[in-house]
């Protein structure tokens, strides 16, 4: 997964790269730069999400292994 976030991270770095070169061109229509930047930052939002959901999932995996070692003891209790 870090090889996914690092590779959308490259993505939006290389999108920023184009609207940076681009935006000299567009002295006359500036919203095509920003629209560019905005785009940018979606990705960014993409990576941002991708990293969030693999931080949940990390957390569930770990309760669970919890809950069976707590179900496990208690069951010796019983």
């Amino acid at each position: 997964m870090d090889v996914l976030i690092g590779a959308i991270v490259a993505a939006a770095l290389v999108w920023f790269a184009v609207t940076v070169l681009n935006a000299p061109g567009q002295r006359d229509d500036p919203g095509v730069t920003l629209i560019m930047g905005g785009v940018g930052v979606g990705i960014l939002g993409v990576a941002l999400l991708v990293l969030v959901l693999r931080t949940l999932l990390a957390q569930a995996v770990a309760r669970d292994v919890e809950a069976a070692q707590m179900q496990a003891e208690l069951d010796e209790v019983i």
